[in-house]
């Protein structure tokens, strides 16, 4: 077996094994997950990644030699009807001879008539204004759509009623690309972009001539041929490029994939780094997987799709041009614009298809579960996971769309709408309630999880509060460590609260406990704090007092998106939830919140590792 390059001990079970898919040097798990809960390096070849950039076992033997670009590229298959080939034929007797008139009316030439004149004392004047002036009422009055018979201009049809509402309108000139995430939305155009918050306000926005946009916790803009990265509040982080980096991705993981239209592919970090190029032709369009591991680019006709070690996976052609769209999924799919249409491709087949008209580049999104479809074309359309039709969008045409949790940002060439679902809710269920079904109901209502907050927070600000957990965390399908956890809020020093919170880690058959204290000021920020381990007490870190991850005071703080309510059965029975999720820099924090009790359910999920605590 291998050597852990960090200390220096021997890794005697390949499920304690990760290497660096740079430098393939080896790693005990514990160690490298320790490394990088500081650092964002390798610590032997020192390039700039995150823990993906880590593998699970030893490193391949001999090195994986780049698999060469497949010879037959594969074209999806397009669903079309056949042309009927036979000629129909009609039995009907058709008469040869001469054709005689059966009627008895005989026409005979009519004999030439006079026009009948005007009266000489009537002025012909006088007639022509009359006429003139009824004529301009009856176009007036039908043009105006007045008379039964109103005139309709052509592109001006009234369309169906849509269950979208307008939240909120943005002008901007030229609009390019938009995009949106849980942090804030980014529009871009050629006379710049601006971020925008869910309500519409500008946070802040920059002067430019950009070609693509996308966000994250970081805004990436292609600006002028040249990457730029921001933080949310518009700080600068980095640029990357000399005037033909015209497209980017952005992954949820912090990693940008840059296409080049003097050819080449580029994964960055958000400071700049480069951690791979893959050499490619005139790139046209590039997309990379919200969890990084696949990576897709157009050149011309053909769509390339790469796994995380730069292999082409498969390659196809479906006759787009150079700036169709392309989305890569999680699951290696593509969705694409091309050939007059838009299809979900999954390597082999077309999983399914749809014909968009009138633009050129129709732009594309994919909600953040991957179960929704959206395309911009002449006009808007949502489609589900199967390519069945969802919605018709009341704006758009030509511009920009982007999903923002259950709503819809949609642009066309010089505005910006928020739309939002509406939502019907059915009376009837409340005429046949029963008053005592009524009456016993009250706490399973969840109508809004925002009054949990409120609740939650003066929970946590009352002297004698507890909460216990049983914490379990799983890593590639295995539990590799079980928690007992106690969260109390001991008392006041002051106008700071103290709080405890212990727990009893057991992973096999040792057991250990340990506990750490903090003081809280009144803003809810941690301002010191001290760890017991076997009696033994040492200061602590404030950024370190969390349960792997887990801060049970910081939830409050999170911008957390809705996705319903759910039956969650734990130790104390089973209970009506709301389900909440957020995205965080230590992973995917989803949280189950019922009236009048502290979080029923936690899962924290970083890559394979996930962490779940159960209230008990």
């Amino acid at each position: 077996m291998s050597q852990c390059s960090l200390c220096g001990g021997e890794i005697l079970d390949r499920s304690d094994s990760r290497y660096c898919v740079y430098c393939n040097s080896t790693f005990h798990r514990g160690c490298i997950v320790d490394h990088f809960y500081r650092n964002k390096y390798c610590p032997v070849c020192n390039k700039k990644m995150s823990l993906i950039f880590m593998r699970y076992g030893e490193p391949p033997e001999p090195a994986i030699k780049k698999r060469p670009i497949p010879t037959e590229i594969r074209r999806p298959k397009w669903p079309h009807m056949e042309r009927r080939r036979e000629v129909p034929v009609f039995d009907i007797e058709i008469p040869t001879g001469p054709l005689k008139r059966t009627d008895k009316y005989i026409p005979r030439a009519r004999e030439k008539r006079e026009m009948p004149r005007m009266p000489k004392k009537v002025p012909g004047k006088l007639v022509g204004v009359v006429v003139i002036l009824m004529v301009a009422a009856v176009g007036t009055y039908y043009g105006l759509g007045t008379g039964a018979f109103s005139l309709e201009l052509p592109g001006k049809e009234a369309s169906p009623e849509s269950p979208w509402n307008v939240v909120w309108t943005y002008t901007l000139e030229g609009v390019s690309d938009i995009a949106a995430s849980e942090y804030g939305i980014v529009v871009g155009g050629r006379n710049g972009f601006a971020v925008l918050d869910f309500e519409g306000n500008i946070l802040w926005e920059k002067e430019g001539e950009i070609t693509d946009v996308d966000i994250e916790d970081v805004v990436v803009v292609s600006n002028r041929g040249v990457i730029e990265v921001y933080t949310i509040d518009g700080s600068e982080l980095a640029h990357y490029g000399e005037g033909t980096a015209d497209s980017v991705s952005l992954s949820e993981f912090g990693i940008l994939a840059v296409g080049f239209s003097d050819g080449g592919v580029v994964l960055l970090d958000i400071y700049g780094t480069v951690l791979q190029e893959y050499p490619a032709g005139e790139v046209g369009e590039v997309s990379i997987s919200p969890d990084s591991t696949v990576t897709a680019y157009r050149e011309g006709e053909t769509v390339y799709v790469l796994d995380v070690l730069g292999e082409v996976e498969y390659a196809f052609e479906d006759e787009g041009s150079a700036d169709n769209q392309i989305i890569v999924l999680s699951s290696g799919w593509v969705f694409a614009h091309g050939g007059g249409g838009i299809f979900l491709y999954d390597g082999e087949t077309t999983v399914w298809s749809a014909q968009t008209e009138g633009c050129e580049q129709a732009d594309l999104s994919v909600s953040a579960d991957e179960t929704k479809f959206a395309v911009n074309a002449d006009t808007a359309s949502v489609y589900s996971a199967d390519g069945e039709s969802l919605f018709t969008l009341p704006k758009g045409g030509c511009g920009g769309i982007a999903f923002s949790g259950e709503d819809i940002v949609i642009s066309d060439s010089g505005n910006v709408y928020y739309l939002r679902l509406e939502e019907e809710e059915p009376e009837e269920e409340v005429e046949e309630a029963e008053p005592e079904e009524e009456a016993e109901e009250p706490e399973e209502e969840l109508e809004s999880y925002e009054d949990w907050f409120t609740w939650y927070a003066s929970f946590l600000s009352e002297p004698g509060s507890v909460a216990e957990y049983s914490a379990t965390v799983e890593e590639e399908g295995e539990v590799s460590l079980q928690m007992k956890v106690y969260h109390t809020i001991e008392g006041r020093e002051g106008d700071n609260l103290i709080e405890i919170v212990s727990m009893t880690i057991r992973v096999g058959e040792y057991e250990s406990k340990t506990s750490f204290k903090r003081w809280v000021n009144a803003q809810g920020a941690c301002i010191k704090a001290e760890m017991t381990i076997d009696e033994s007490v040492s200061p602590l870190d404030c950024s370190k007092t969390n349960i792997r991850g887990i801060d049970l005071r910081e939830i409050l703080s999170y911008q957390w998106e809705y996705l319903g309510q759910e039956d969650i059965t734990v130790e104390k029975g089973t209970f009506t939830c709301h389900k909440l999720q957020v995205s965080t820099d230590g992973g995917v924090l989803t949280m189950w919140i019922t009236r009048g009790k502290p979080p029923i359910r936690i899962t924290l999920q970083e890559g394979t590792t996930i962490v779940t605590m159960e209230s008990v």
